[in-house]
């Protein structure tokens, strides 16, 4: 077996295993303050959606290479292909939807009490549920066509998608599914930004009053929502930065080079990079201000 083989087995089980475990904590850690009788907020459930969805990416996108990387080829037959790829595609459209959603809910709650959008604040907060209930319906339905045309491993090395590998192959997906999820990411992607670049104008403006009001002896503590804000921004600078990435080597595989043995593995690296830190980057706030934050 070859040594490049074997360190892409490796690489591909520890980030499944770390990203699992530090996805599984959070979502413990949720579970405990829903047990112990305290009030969870949407927050908290829109975090724990993604604890979940992000394990189910990890467990089936890292799993099925590392067995690949050990050298056990053809595990897969045509039922569990289309079992795999259909969680690697629901998981994936989910993981960009509950991250736009999680933006798009924080961008409207953090806005003042006194403020033009307090009714419309309202309003969000009682329909929520409803939002993420219609996130996993929609992608759960859009999805279903890509298992469809996932078939086992073939005999021939022909193959004529970027997602074919050894393991499963891809047929040539409908054009209307192609469109329906070009516009779901497009969409998702671009209510992603703008609610980001307007949080970050509101902590601009809350940091510009907060210098104005500031004693000389005493500093006030900042905000939990404001906490909050900041983490989701965060999270989703880092969704968007390794989506761009995996984007462009998709597209470069697609067009350009469709035989390396590193660009494929490469792709699947950059996808499982965000469900990997993105629990590390909640886990300190999570312990920081939990009676805050994960609970009213």
């Amino acid at each position: 077996m070859l040594p490049e083989v074997i360190f892409l087995g490796i690489v591909f089980l520890s980030m499944t295993t770390v990203g699992t475990i530090a996805n599984f904590f959070l979502f413990i850690s949720c579970m405990l303050n829903f047990l112990d009788g305290h009030k969870i907020t949407s927050l908290t459930v829109i975090f724990t959606q993604l604890t979940l969805v992000n394990s189910v990416m990890l467990i089936s996108k890292g799993v099925p290479q590392t067995l690949q990387g050990l050298g056990w080829n053809n595990f897969l037959d045509d039922v569990g292909c289309k079992i795999v790829f259909y969680l690697r595609r629901v998981s994936e459209s989910l993981s960009i939807s509950l991250t736009c959603l999680l933006c798009i809910y924080q961008a409207i709650t953090i806005n003042p009490s006194n403020s033009r959008w307090a009714e419309f604040k309202v309003r969000v907060t009682k329909h929520i549920t409803t939002s993420y209930i219609f996130c996993w319906v929609l992608n759960l339905l859009i999805e279903i066509p890509f298992p469809i045309n996932t078939r086992g491993p073939r005999s021939s090395s022909n193959f004529t998608n970027a997602a074919d590998n050894v393991f499963c192959t891809s047929e040539t997906i409908i054009v209307v599914y192609l469109i329906m999820t070009t516009f779901r990411n497009v969409l998702c992607l671009g209510l992603m930004v703008l609610a980001s670049v307007y949080m970050v104008l509101l902590l601009h403006k809350h940091h510009q009053h907060v210098q104005k009001i500031r004693s000389t002896k005493h500093s006030p503590r900042r905000h939990p929502e404001i906490r909050a804000t900041q983490t989701i921004v965060l999270l989703m600078s880092t969704f968007f930065s390794f989506y761009a990435f995996t984007s462009i080597f998709t597209i470069f595989i697609s067009y350009f080079d469709q035989k390396s043995p590193w660009m494929l593995p490469t792709v699947i690296f950059l996808s499982l990079c965000y469900p990997t830190i993105s629990p590390f980057l909640l886990i300190p706030r999570l312990c920081r201000f939990t009676c805050y934050f994960l609970v009213k």
